[in-house]
């Protein structure tokens, strides 16, 4: 693959603007809840807390470092997300330009939220920089306020880049592993990023892999998803 694509997808991490045609496709797939399938997030005094917040201390010597400013980079999902996979997947994809794969990608945030939402709405947890009353300790101080109000179980971040990995594998398996490995890396920044702790982005991949999953039983999902590929493999 000679050119350097570049994923360019302004969706928030929870929320897509872009409004789809859903008139001609007859199945709509259920939305798994993660209210009902995750677990419950770590308990004060267990153990996976204990986890969390010894991974967190860990992060910290993190800050200033290329992965601190990857992590910021990352954070950034309104201005950067269409770039958080362009060296690992590689064509230009706006909606004028492979409009079948920007309108599939948008699916997929637009079900992701839907997925974590009844989770975050129901936990309401604290994330590290809350916890350790650290206001403007994160890669991001800009966004901490807005997401005071926010929960931080499942990591909406994290499902958004390993979904996004897990349907941009499919439309280049070539490049699977690399593309693969960026989407595990947006969640681990979120760590890094002390906006979440670890639990959260376990959880967050664990909704994207069931609603990826899912999908599969969605007739627009399906249908632009072969769409997707042909318009990919003609890019080629």
């Amino acid at each position: 693959m000679n050119n350097r694509w570049i994923l360019s997808l302004p969706v928030a991490a929870f929320a897509c603007a872009v409004s789809l045609q859903t008139a001609g496709y007859a199945a709509e797939a259920p939305v798994p809840s993660g209210l009902v399938f995750l677990p419950p997030p770590p308990t004060e005094n267990g153990p996976d807390f204990q986890r969390d917040k010894e991974i967190y201390q860990i992060t910290r010597a993190e800050k200033g470092s290329k992965r601190w400013e990857l992590a910021a980079f990352d954070a950034d999902i309104k201005g950067n997300s269409g770039a958080w996979f362009q060296d690992s997947f590689g064509l230009v994809i706006t909606p004028e330009q492979t409009p079948e794969t920007y309108k599939l990608l948008t699916l997929v945030g637009k079900k992701l939220s839907k997925a974590g939402k009844d989770a975050k709405n129901h936990y309401m947890r604290k994330r590290p920089y809350m916890y350790y009353d650290a206001s403007g300790s994160t890669c991001a101080p800009q966004d901490e306020e807005v997401l005071r109000t926010n929960g931080s179980y499942p990591s909406g971040h994290s499902a958004l880049g390993w979904g996004m990995a897990l349907v941009l594998a499919e439309l280049a398996p070539e490049q699977q592993n690399l593309i693969l490995k960026r989407g595990h890396e947006i969640g681990q920044s979120r760590v890094i990023c002390g906006f979440h702790w670890q639990s959260d982005v376990d959880a967050g991949r664990l909704v994207a892999s069931a609603t990826v999953a899912q999908l599969h039983n969605d007739d627009e999902f399906t249908a632009l998803l072969a769409k997707a590929k042909g318009e990919i493999a003609q890019a080629h």
